[in-house]
Parts: structure tokens; C-alpha cells; sequence
């Protein structure tokens, strides 16, 4: 029965499912599924090597979106350039972004970090964005002054 339970399993691993998610659909921890794939002797993916930087004493790693992200903390997600931006410079505001200038993720210099409004932001950078050529929504997205 377990033999035919990490079979299966196995053949997820190898459509691409980590092994985490293979633990969760068999209902086992992802340290149970190492361990009985390598006592079934079945071929396992290479471990991939993340780049990293290292700030505050806290390890970054870059995310799938190109940015980095702490990868020592239990709490949700934390980007470094806000992070950073917290500790060097002020608190974020609510709604608000904090965008590279040179447009390089990777980039966290404080000099390269500006802290703009969402509206701002969209407006300035991302001009594909309907919201501002379309006038039905538009008043939602422009500034008050």
C-alpha cells in the first residue's frame, strides 16, 4: 500500500510537484516524502542554488516577480526594498510603493528607491494601465489636490 502511495507521489514529483506538495497530497511531511523516495532509490532534481544578499542580518533571496525577498523571517512576505526603505528612511505609507528608479529589482540602493502613491506609481510607470485613458474610471484614480 505505501509502495503504490509514493508511487504515485513520485509521479507527481516528476510532473514538477515540489516535494512539500507532494507531502501535502499524501498527507505526510515533506521530510517523510525525501525520505521514502531515497529509500526507494528514485531519482531526484537537482537542488537549485538561489542567489542571495545578506542585509540587517537577514538573508534575501530573489522571488519569481525579480525581486528580494527575506527568506529568515516566519512572519508574511517582506521585500527588501521596502524593508530597507523602513529602516533608512521612514514608515511606508498605506497604499503606497516603493519603486526602483533605474527600473533594476535587484538595485536596493537607497538612492535608487523612490516612495510614490499607488496612483503615482501607475500613472509614471506603467502607462499600459487603462485606468488612466479610460474616463469612466479615471476620476478613481487621479489625485486629489
Amino acid at each position: 500500500m505505501k509502495n503504490q502511495k509514493y508511487k504515485q507521489g513520485y509521479k507527481l514529483y516528476q510532473q514538477g510537484y515540489s516535494l512539500a506538495d507532494v507531502g501535502r497530497v499524501l498527507s505526510v511531511t515533506r521530510q517523510s516524502v525525501y525520505c521514502a523516495f531515497k529509500v526507494r532509490k528514485y531519482k531526484m532534481r537537482k537542488k537549485k542554488f538561489l542567489h542571495f544578499v545578506l542585509y540587517d542580518n537577514l538573508k534575501w533571496t530573489i522571488n519569481s516577480h525579480g525581486y528580494y525577498r527575506c527568506t529568515t523571517r516566519k512572519q508574511k512576505e517582506q521585500l527588501l526594498q521596502r524593508y530597507k526603505w523602513e529602516k533608512e528612511k521612514s514608515k511606508i505609507p498605506k497604499g503606497w510603493d516603493i519603486h526602483h528608479i533605474d527600473f533594476d529589482k535587484t538595485n536596493n540602493d537607497i538612492e535608487n528607491l523612490e516612495c510614490l502613491s499607488k496612483a503615482e506609481h501607475t500613472r509614471k510607470y506603467s502607462p499600459h494601465h487603462n485606468q488612466y485613458k479610460n474616463n469612466k474610471t479615471k476620476h478613481l484614480y487621479e489625485e486629489t489636490k
